[in-house]
């Protein structure tokens, strides 16, 4: 070992923090992030704040760790350490549009005032979390008249498939009906709960179905498709009935069938919103995974038209950048992860994903593409409180090893010898107990380092909001519980009767005799 590691024990060194990651590092890369930079002097480029192409992630020590506009993160810990406060600085940090995913409202409760002021807000809520209103309708029936769309929603709403199991055969045959059946609903007019029932009773659709086909571009060989789903070997048929069944068992429920299955589907998004108006898609799934394909095939369809705005821009990068912060991604937002964060940050959409452990992504991704994730985050936050030795032996054997001296002493306590051993740079034991809003920061092209990760609700723009000094747009949805009730009660806060959030001094000018109103004798 050199003598920098053996003189920071393993970890990150404030040179290797500034080399790979500090402002100066990230202001490198600006005119590539941001192309439309390269049009201004080197002096006015100083002058552009450092969070237009960059994101503060954490700090270690009284340096700031960043990742630039292009490279994605990955953050894994169970709940309650510090996810979601650190998620919600990088939704108020991005320059750009924002989408961000949640199985609870607190990213919405948290940022929702401060984005509105930068651009248009928007909410898909099919899991009815908060009582907040969806001002967002969608349906993944929308643009399936095309083979193409239908083709490409049918397998955004299956999912990712598992490897190597028995199921995956019938997932795939799966895809193929599910694309026919999406065609033929939206040239005929119909909803995703007629998709639903098509499953329940494929041979009482059947001439609904070849209906509908007759006016499809590639009308023959949909037919066929169709024809063939249907009057396959009812074991065949029934296998592949049961791996759709969970892409659509959404359907089902009513608040969901109301923000995904509307009546009148007029398209209800603009991707343009996002990409040029610095607007912020809010999707809020379940616990259980019921609408995690509506809203996987949602975000899905989002990437794909940013993906291809942005291959009409200069430099094939979108300016400034898309960012997804998809907060429990294994469960409300099952999409090709592995490939989006290999492939997307070519074009500025870069990706902060959040799961409760690594098995979590194994189970949902399959071993490989688990890996793949793991591998292609420029930044990996490993918070404490995993009780997996397999997964903590596996992170603390990135850490590496470092040099230890040991002394040995005589009978009279006297040092008689030392020696050097080797030892892991955090033990498994040591990252399992981590206190909440720290984590293992595991970072390319530096050694590890213990870092603090930001908490939302101690910054002072959130404080504002908080206390009703940002102006909010009429037409914002609010949570079923307001805000200040919630933070009040997560930072302790003492709560004084005359206090209220319009007007938080009132309770000093109640207390103060010069600024009551003074009575005169009748």
């Amino acid at each position: 070992m050199d003598r920098a590691s053996r003189r920071n024990s393993g970890t990150a060194s404030r040179w290797d923090i500034f080399r790979t990651s500090s402002s100066w590092a990230m202001r490198r890369k600006a005119t590539v992030i941001r192309p439309s930079l390269r049009a201004l002097s080197w002096w006015q480029r100083m002058r552009v704040p450092v969070r237009q192409f960059a994101t503060p992630l954490a700090r270690v020590g009284w340096q700031t760790v960043h990742t630039s506009g292009e490279e994605s993160t990955l953050r894994i810990g169970i709940p309650g350490t510090g996810k979601t406060a650190e998620m919600a600085c990088l939704v108020l940090d991005a320059p750009g549009g924002v989408v961000t995913t949640s199985t609870a409202t607190d990213l919405y409760e948290l940022t929702a005032r401060l984005r509105a002021a930068r651009g248009p807000v928007a909410v898909f809520n099919p899991g009815g979390l908060g009582a907040i209103v969806s001002t967002l309708r969608w349906s993944p029936l929308n643009g399936c008249t095309d083979p193409a769309t239908a083709a490409r929603r049918a397998a955004d709403l299956m999912g990712p498939g598992t490897p190597g199991t028995e199921g995956e055969r019938w997932e795939a045959q799966a895809r193929r009906v599910l694309a026919v059946w999406l065609h033929a609903a939206a040239l005929g007019r119909h909803r995703m709960s007629d998709v639903q029932a098509w499953i329940a009773d494929p041979h009482a659709a059947k001439a609904t179905i070849l209906a509908a086909l007759r006016h499809s571009p590639r009308r023959e060989q949909m037919r066929q498709a169709a024809t063939q789903s249907i009057d396959m070997s009812p074991r065949t048929r029934d296998g592949i009935m049961l791996a759709m069944a969970p892409a659509l068992a959404w359907t089902t429920l009513p608040c969901a069938a109301v923000a995904g299955d509307p009546a009148t589907n007029d398209g209800g998004f603009r991707v343009a919103d996002l990409t040029d108006r610095r607007g912020t898609l809010y999707l809020l799934g379940d616990d259980d995974g019921t609408v995690g394909p509506l809203v996987g095939a949602l975000v899905a369809e989002i990437a794909y038209q940013a993906r291809h705005t942005a291959a009409t821009r200069p430099a094939g990068r979108l300016d400034p950048g898309l960012a997804f912060v998809l907060d429990e991604v294994a469960l409300v937002c099952p999409t090709p992860l592995d490939r989006w964060m290999a492939e997307l940050r070519k074009r500025n959409i870069v990706i902060h994903a959040a799961c409760q452990g690594y098995g979590q992504l194994r189970d949902r991704w399959g071993k490989d593409k688990a890996s793949m994730i793991l591998n292609t985050a420029a930044a990996v936050l490993v918070y404490g409180g995993c009780k997996d030795a397999d997964d903590l032996a596996a992170f603390t054997t990135l850490a590496g090893d470092r040099e230890e001296t040991t002394e040995t002493r005589n009978a009279d306590g006297r040092v008689s010898s030392t020696t050097t051993r080797i030892v892991p740079v955090i033990s498994p034991a040591m990252l399992a107990g981590l206190p909440n809003f720290q984590a293992l920061l595991i970072r390319r092209g530096m050694p590890v380092a213990l870092a603090r990760t930001p908490i939302v609700w101690k910054r002072r723009d959130v404080r504002r909001a908080r206390r009703g000094l940002i102006r909010v747009p009429a037409d914002l949805p609010t949570p079923a519980r307001p805000l200040t009730e919630r933070l009040a009660r997560l930072i302790r806060r003492p709560h004084h009767p005359a206090w209220s959030p319009a007007d938080p001094h009132r309770h000093r000018r109640a207390a103060d005799p010069r600024s009551q109103p003074t009575r005169t004798a009748a």
